[in-house]
């Protein structure tokens, strides 16, 4: 069996990472659907209306991997405990 290694930057690394994609995608859903707003000041009509439904799926799509990247966090957070627990492990 290979050895592994995995060290704590390389964690907190990829969690940097989730945190940044978990912005952005708030980010992103937030000026989609301010957009959407904005565009209904001056357009109200059925065709704003099926763009409504479409900017809503596009919304829960955009959204729907942020529980897995708050689980990834979590598991990552977890990895690194079981490794302060191991390097202070004495054998």
């Amino acid at each position: 069996m290979a050895g592994v290694s995995v060290s704590m930057a390389a964690l907190q690394q990829a969690e940097s990472i989730c945190q940044n994609a978990i912005g952005e995608l708030n980010s992103s859903t937030q000026k989609l659907n301010s957009r959407y707003r904005e565009a209904g000041e001056r357009w109200r009509d059925d065709k704003y209306k099926q763009l409504g439904v479409i900017i809503n799926d596009c919304s829960k799509a955009m959204k729907s991997p942020i529980d897995e990247l708050f689980d990834c966090i979590s598991k990552l957070k977890e990895l690194e405990k079981a490794i302060i627990e191991y390097e202070s492990t004495s054998l």
